[in-house]
């Protein structure tokens, strides 16, 4: 089984919720806004924003992991995985406590797992 060496990794980022009292009066003309922040500082400003609005009723928020990359676009002998039904890959996906593995078996035989199974993971294969 090997790893791929790509650029695809699970970040960390907040998914917050505003509430407001009434349409008319929120910013976005809706009662409800959902975003999410990539960063602490971008979170700790939104909340900032929020507490200091007199007409917002609700701000939850809770920690979410994405996915960020690119998934790779050929095996590593050169094999496209773009075509038909020949040179379509097996997908599979490996369930972790880091958010999980895309696992990509290409007909030659070659396995890519991205992204890369650290030592920290409890990847199991299905």
């Amino acid at each position: 089984m090997f790893d791929y060496p790509g650029p695809v990794e699970w970040r960390t980022q907040w998914r917050i919720t505003i509430r407001w009292d009434h349409a008319d009066n929120s910013p976005v003309g809706a009662v409800t806004l959902e975003r999410d922040c990539r960063t602490p500082a971008e979170l700790r400003f939104i909340l900032g924003r929020a507490r200091s609005d007199e007409h917002v009723v609700a701000f939850p928020y809770r920690q979410v992991r994405v996915l960020v990359g690119d998934e790779p676009q050929q095996c590593r002998a050169g094999h496209t995985y773009r075509g038909g039904s020949a040179t379509r890959p097996a997908r599979d996906w490996w369930p972790c406590a880091c958010g999980g593995h895309l696992v990509i078996r290409c007909v030659c035989g070659d396995v890519m797992v991205t992204p890369v199974v650290g030592d920290d993971c409890n990847a199991r294969a299905r």
